[in-house]
């Protein structure tokens, strides 16, 4: 049995637009009670199995200030065993957004990859080796030294047995770089 079957394991299903009614329910609920943000899913990511089950969604968050401040972060919902709805476990930021001015990031705001990010994506992989990165969200922009794009991805390292990961993978193509933050 592969390691990620086995209790704890994360078993992704990466989807960007279905997710199991009950964490969509739990979201809707979050996004009812939970006071000075509200929550938009980016892409469902997976299960693991626990107490229970525990689901993870990559969100957009938005924060109920003067300038509608938009950050990225990870959910993880717990649906426990006999339980009729998934609970709140934690949000973890992943990417935080800011004034867009002087190298400020900027959140996507659909999350779909451009034809421009591909391109800057393709341009930086093609040197890369080490794991297969297979992007699935354009998450946002940075003007640094050239633009920084990041995305979401589902990275596996290219050897028998490897176990993927969900990442936050920057890349600049001007500087030819490439940094890699797990997420799940």
């Amino acid at each position: 049995m592969e390691d990620s079957k086995k209790c704890g394991g994360w078993i992704f299903q990466i989807s960007l637009d279905a997710m199991p009614e009950k964490v969509a329910s739990a979201i809707i609920e979050l996004n009812e009670i939970l006071i000075g943000a509200k929550y938009r899913p980016i892409a469902y990511l997976g299960s693991q199995v626990v107490n229970g089950t525990n689901y993870a969604v990559l969100a957009e968050q938005i924060i109920s200030d003067v300038a509608s401040t938009k950050n990225v972060v990870l959910i993880v919902f717990n649906v426990a065993p006999g339980a009729l709805k998934a609970t709140l476990v934690y949000i973890e930021p992943v990417l935080d957004g800011f004034s867009p001015a002087c190298g400020g990031i900027t959140i996507n705001e659909n999350f779909k990859i451009t034809d421009e990010a591909q391109k800057a994506f393709e341009t930086v992989i093609a040197n890369f080796r080490g794991s297969k990165v297979e992007p699935f969200a354009f998450l946002a922009t940075q003007v640094t030294k050239g633009v920084n794009y990041f995305f979401a991805a589902e990275v596996t390292p290219v050897y028998p047995g490897a176990e993927p990961s969900i990442e936050l993978v920057t890349i600049n193509p001007m500087c030819d770089s490439i940094k890699f933050k797990k997420i799940l």
